[in-house]
């Protein structure tokens, strides 16, 4: 019973996992959403009461720029 139970759960993480990297979006530069960047809104120059979103790189390492 527990080495069926300890299969069951093995299956439901590799299927979780298999999802996550499905699900992962990829742009038209083969960058991936979430691990190469993260969109940001700034004002923007010409009318400050408007933003616009643009991409924030993380560094080399993939880590989040602080």
């Amino acid at each position: 019973m527990e080495s069926s139970y300890s299969l069951i759960e093995i299956m439901m993480q590799e299927y979780a996992s298999v999802m996550k990297e499905r699900n992962r979006t990829v742009d038209e530069d083969g960058e991936t959403e979430g691990v190469d960047y993260e969109w940001v809104e700034l004002p923007s120059f010409d009318d400050p009461t408007k933003t616009i979103r643009m991409k924030r790189y993380y560094d080399i390492e993939g880590a989040k720029a602080k």
